[in-house]
């Protein structure tokens, strides 16, 4: 499903499309070029039951863990995922054979800026121009990246 919106007042033009496993939290953000940015959903194999979702996967994440993360997301699980970020992040940069800057987003005002060997909070997210799938295909253009 498509949603467009036209804002006279301002001129701008609006587009979504997510699709199955896009636009939820948590995920990572790759910046790919001028206002181009990759969302890389972030799956969990819970109890090491294998999903194949786009994105990457954290295996054998207990419901428990799970549930906890949901209510609060300092829990044993966040840690998890920021290792996962960095092994990620690693990953990118030994193919490309550059320095990757990739953003973990946990909530609308929850960030992770991964940079160099730096990892810093912010409470101001990614957004705005092209998001991209993994494929590259475009699923939303001047908004939110999450649903």
């Amino acid at each position: 499903m498509s949603i467009n919106i036209k804002n006279l007042d301002e001129k701008w033009y609006e587009h979504k499309l997510f699709i199955n496993g896009y636009g939820k939290f948590p995920y990572i953000i790759l910046k790919t070029g001028h206002a181009i940015y990759m969302q890389i959903p972030i799956q969990f194999n819970i109890n090491g039951d294998f999903v194949n979702n786009p994105g990457t996967n954290i295996e054998g994440v207990s419901s428990q863990s799970l549930s906890d993360y949901e209510i609060d997301k300092k829990s044993e699980l966040h840690d998890r995922i920021i290792e996962h970020c960095k092994w990620v992040k690693s990953r990118m940069e030994a193919d490309k054979n550059r320095q990757a800057r990739i953003c973990l987003v946990e909530g609308p005002e929850i960030a992770y800026f991964f940079e160099e060997s730096e990892i810093t909070f912010s409470t101001s997210i990614p957004y705005g121009g092209t998001l991209v799938t993994q494929e590259n295909k475009i699923i939303a253009m001047n908004v939110q990246h999450y649903i």
